[in-house]
């Protein structure tokens, strides 16, 4: 089946989760008839956060995942975005996925940006799919994107590890060039949609961010790009476009393995 696809892009009040949440209910409240939600990284607190004051712990009662399991029920669409949260003393960028009916899944960003100030936050260690109406999906967070080995999609028994990558992030608008380079790459080599989803405005450190968000499909083309301004927009992937690409164009049978 199809899958309609909702991005978010919008400013992030630095530092704010009440703020946010507030700003985002509003962005959100003409959307409908949708699959899937994006929101941009660190979408409670811009980038970087402080870990020690802001992050959550997701086995007791976090603000966030009641906001998201609340947002995504009202909508009936999956709702993801990344957050600050801890666990055994351990801090870490999380991609939540959660769903209309309250289970949800998380992705632990594998690289911390230290450069960009995301310090004390810990990598994680696994990749993650969701498998949600009929596709399977693999989530990644911002940095992520510049390691090809860490989102490569591998073939294996006539069957493809994932049909859809999604990144969400907060990429600073002087490398929006690689950004918009780089999506369409991830695409092309993986023979999968990507969906990639940017904030836009100025952070509190004068970092400002150009969106870009966009939706590509596994040729390569770009399915819809927003400009540099706050929007929503939804594009619909159809998931039999890629079947047939991928039946005609079985490059996938000649990849390379790689171990992690």
């Amino acid at each position: 089946m199809n899958l309609r696809v909702t991005c978010v892009q919008s400013d992030v009040i630095s530092r704010d989760p009440e703020g946010n949440f507030r700003h985002f209910e509003d962005m959100l409240k003409d959307v409908k008839d949708t699959d899937i939600i994006i929101l941009p990284e660190t979408f409670t607190t811009g980038f970087p956060a402080d870990a020690d004051v802001f992050a959550e712990d997701l086995e007791k009662d976090s603000p966030t995942l009641g906001w998201m399991r609340a947002v995504a029920k009202d909508i009936d669409a999956l709702l993801c975005g990344s957050f600050i949260t801890k666990e055994d003393g351990r801090f870490y960028n999380s991609f939540v996925w959660m769903k209309p009916d309250g289970e949800y899944y998380v992705y632990n960003k594998r690289h911390a940006f230290t450069m960009g100030g995301e310090l004390g936050i810990d990598g994680g260690t696994e990749n993650i799919t969701v498998e949600y109406k009929g596709w399977r999906i693999r989530p990644f967070v911002c940095y992520d994107l510049r390691f090809p080995v860490w989102n490569r999609n591998t073939f294996k028994d006539g069957r493809f590890e994932y049909d859809l990558a999604v990144f969400t992030a907060e990429w600073p608008g002087k490398k929006a060039y690689i950004w918009d380079v780089i999506l369409p790459t991830r695409a092309i080599e993986n023979q999968a949609f990507v969906v990639g989803v940017n904030r836009v405005g100025t952070d509190s450190d004068g970092i400002v961010y150009d969106g870009h968000s966009m939706a590509v499909d596994g040729k390569g083309h770009i399915l819809a790009k927003a400009d540099d301004g706050e929007c929503v927009f939804t594009t619909e992937l159809k998931k039999e476009d890629l079947d047939a690409f991928r039946d005609y164009f079985t490059v996938a049978r000649d990849w390379d393995g790689f171990r992690f």
